[in-house]
């Protein structure tokens, strides 16, 4: 049985309950667990090892030992999972970096025995993997078996990927460290009215929201200071990082720094262009957005710390428990089935949103492994930006419950299809209160607050990707240095913003406190592609109703790493390879605007 947390909090936010993992770092499972699965992998090496073709001329037998595989994997990657959940609710408490760490290690030496399988595997003819696939215990892997076949041109031999893996412990996961670790430890020095306080860069992040202008201005002044702080480090931490990825890519004949990331996430360059071209060339929309901002709040200039000024000022909070409440609501709208499983969520001790020291900012949605359970993060302190979050990463929460009837090996989903439930949870929420919010001055805001929440997810991070592009590109060259990259930042958002904005020259520093950027390069536009796509999804929805679009839907989420982007999205009507998907993504942006402003009461 699970034992709830001890861990003192905030009575009215819950810290979750992880003991369905482990009860501590010091917990016997673990070392249990690590020597079972070193055990399991040394005996499956010394059974298959230069003999995965052969074995897959007996399919049963053949599966037999996927099955093994893929539960040695499984197993051995709850330790680490576990890790990195304890270092993210308190990167700076003693022991949780050399955990994280000890833990990587572990399972970087699990994959080594384990990696000639899926190396072999690559090279077994098409024939016999597909009368593997003609059975019926492999429906779940077919998708499985093209994506290692297709990733063949990529590989190294097996010493060289062992060789990549132990470097990445003291290259680019060391890096990683020392950022998530510089930015949990930060301190800013917010100035206002005559005050001087010490806080964090979620606390300081959070005044960028607030209606007191002055208030933005010394957050913005205090978050800039601290970014300039600590770019000695964070440039050269980035620098590493992208040449890092550049020398990976050369012996993996990536033939450019993107391309990995495309694979990945199952799509092709066409596509991602196409997103591109629909975003970039639709970047009057935000422009007429941030201009209509001005006239409505009275300013002459809108500055870069004025972008989340609310437009009505409310100091309105949402309780945890009311937060629950209006997302479960609209969850029901879609489907009875859609709310019982986030609902779990709350009631098992599964989501951690209360604030600390040390926890990191932002919020995530852990998959964690098929046998158990997901777990939600974040730092909720009552806005209905946060209720809004919630219902964001509850979203990606009931997609990975609804995955788990496959094995781990598919136990997810590209990054494109992974933002699709998350949004459209968004959107069950936004479309909710639509209909029951009875003031006119607070539809009006949370139309605003929807705009502007969506030109974060479609345009921010479609103009971050082409600042990613251009950061890659001059790092052929030499090192970037933090002019540089202060100079590539700001001409990619003056490109988005045009003269709507007016950027100051503190705004150049702000590149630097994304980790997306670092964790993940090139991960951003997958925002843009889950947000343009669940729109258009969204709209589709409203036209045929919940009785119709549910099912399909929900079989979409439950289908997770078992079919391509393309396939999952077929029954739906959608083609991902044309542009016309996105224009009628940007199209509902547009109808959203024009409502916003039918609304304005002033």
């Amino acid at each position: 049985m699970a034992r709830p947390s001890t861990r003192k909090t905030n009575a009215s936010l819950p810290a979750w309950d992880l003991s369905d993992l482990f009860t501590s770092p010091k917990d016997r499972k673990i070392a249990k667990i690590q020597k079972s699965s070193t055990l399991r992998a040394k005996k499956f090496r010394k059974k298959n090892r230069g003999k995965v073709d052969k074995l897959a001329s007996s399919p049963r037998r053949f599966l037999a030992e996927l099955s093994e595989y893929s539960e040695i994997l499984q197993e051995a990657s709850k330790v680490v999972r576990y890790a990195g959940l304890l270092y993210s609710e308190s990167a700076t408490a003693p022991g949780s970096g050399a955990f994280l760490q000890q833990s990587q290690g572990f399972y970087a030496s699990i994959s080594h025995e384990l990696t000639f399988f899926t190396l072999e595997l690559a090279h077994v003819s098409k024939a016999k993997l597909k009368k593997i696939s003609t059975l019926k215990e492999a429906e779940s892997f077919r998708n499985f078996f093209i994506q290692v076949q297709r990733a063949k041109k990529h590989q190294l031999e097996e010493r060289e990927e062992q060789i990549m893996s132990d470097k990445s412990l003291t290259g680019s996961s060391v890096w990683l460290r020392l950022f998530g670790e510089l930015y949990a430890e930060k301190e800013f020095s917010l100035r206002h009215k005559g005050k001087t306080k010490r806080v964090n860069e979620t606390t300081a992040l959070d005044t960028l929201h607030h209606p007191d202008r002055s208030l933005r201005k010394a957050g913005a002044k205090a978050l800039t200071q601290g970014f300039q702080e600590l770019s000695p480090r964070t440039t050269l931490i980035y620098n590493t990082l992208v040449l890092d990825k550049s020398i990976n890519d050369k012996y993996r004949n990536y033939d450019s720094p993107e391309t990995s990331r495309h694979d990945s996430n199952e799509i092709d360059q066409k596509m991602v262009d196409a997103l591109v071209e629909s975003v970039t060339s639709s970047y009057k929309v935000v422009q007429d957005y941030y201009r209509f901002k001005k006239k409505l709040l009275g300013y002459k200039e809108l500055y870069d710390y004025d972008r989340y000024a609310p437009i009505i000022k409310s100091n309105k909070k949402y309780s945890f428990a009311k937060a629950k409440k209006m997302i479960l609501d609209s969850f029901d709208r879609l489907s009875p089935e859609f709310r019982e499983i986030a609902e779990l969520f709350f009631d098992k001790n599964w989501i951690d949103a209360a604030k600390r020291p040390g926890k990191r900012g932002g919020a995530f949605c852990a998959f964690v492994t098929p046998d158990l359970h997901p777990y939600v993060f974040m730092n909720y302190s009552g806005t209905l930006r946060d209720v809004f979050t919630l219902a964001h990463e509850l979203g990606h929460a009931v997609h990975a419950y609804l995955m788990r009837k496959h094995p781990y090996l598919v136990f997810d989903v590209p990054l494109t299809i992974a933002e699709t439930a998350s949004v459209f949870a968004e959107m069950l929420l936004f479309d909710h209160l639509c209909d029951t919010l009875k003031s006119e001055q607070e539809l009006f805001a949370l139309y605003l607050g929807k705009l502007e929440s969506i030109f974060a997810t479609v345009y921010r991070q479609v103009s971050m990707f082409c600042f990613e592009r251009d950061v890659h590109a001059a790092r052929k060259h030499s090192e970037v240095s933090t002019e540089q990259m202060n100079t590539l930042w700001r001409t990619r958002q003056k490109e988005m913003f045009g003269r709507s904005v007016t950027m100051t020259d503190d705004y150049d520093w702000w590149w630097s406190y994304i980790p997306h950027f670092l964790h993940t390069p090139f991960y951003v536009y997958s925002y843009a592609f889950g947000e343009l796509l669940t729109l258009a999804l969204f709209a589709r929805y409203q036209e045929v109703g919940a009785h119709s679009f549910a099912p399909k839907y929900m079989e979409l989420l439950a289908a997770g790493g078992t079919k391509p982007p393309k396939k999952l999205l077929a029954p739906l009507k959608v083609d991902l390879s044309s542009r016309a998907v996105w224009d009628d993504g940007v199209g509902v942006i547009r109808d959203l605007l024009k409502e916003a402003k039918s609304l304005n009461p002033h």
